[in-house]
């Protein structure tokens, strides 16, 4: 079961630095591509996450269309869907189909969530700053849901492992949560 995260919380659905797979487009017409260049930038309300996605990408025709997208946290079980989903373009292919992924519709925006993945942040893209040969996207988050056993304000890192990217076909999981001490 999923629970609402309050919206000043919901930048820590994607810290830190995790990697997370980005739908576009609609139900009628889905796609997801994975991301590892994002970052929240501000914890007030709005919440809001910057993705940088390359001009050449299928992902980003989509996005343009509506001005939409959705943030979804995969955890360590979905390692294949989610290399497979950036290795690969969406146009041509139903890359939900060939990754066994499950879109459902999302509630505020049109593209779908990923059912598999333990946390979605649905957005709407407010500005876009264009660079040479990626544009920055500052996406406001309309909406943030996630896993209540593995959420609790943050990840707990012993109960849900988020992926974080090591270049080629390498990723990282978090394990485990440490506490840092005060020092003079």
């Amino acid at each position: 079961m999923k629970k609402e995260v309050e919206l000043n919380r919901a930048k820590w659905l994607v810290e830190p630095g995790c990697v997370v797979l980005v739908t576009s487009g609609t139900m009628d017409n889905p796609n997801v591509m994975t991301f590892s260049w994002q970052t929240p930038v501000n914890s007030a309300d709005p919440c809001l996450i910057i993705l940088s996605i390359s001009h050449v990408r299928y992902s980003y025709e989509l996005i343009k269309q509506n001005h939409e997208l959705v943030i979804n946290v995969p955890g360590e079980d979905l390692l294949g869907q989610t290399h497979f989903a950036g290795c690969v373009t969406g146009k041509g292919i139903d890359k939900f189909k060939e990754a066994d992924l499950t879109p459902i519709a999302a509630e505020v925006v049109e593209p779908p969530l990923i059912e598999e993945c333990a946390a979605h942040l649905e957005c709407r893209v407010v500005e876009t700053f264009k660079m040479q040969s990626h544009d920055l996207l500052v996406c406001e988050v309309v909406r943030a849901v996630a896993e209540a056993d593995f959420f609790d304000g943050k990840w707990i890192p012993e109960k849900f492992r988020t992926l974080h990217y090591l270049g080629g076909n390498k990723y990282g999981l978090m394990t485990q949560m440490v506490e840092a001490r005060q020092t003079k």
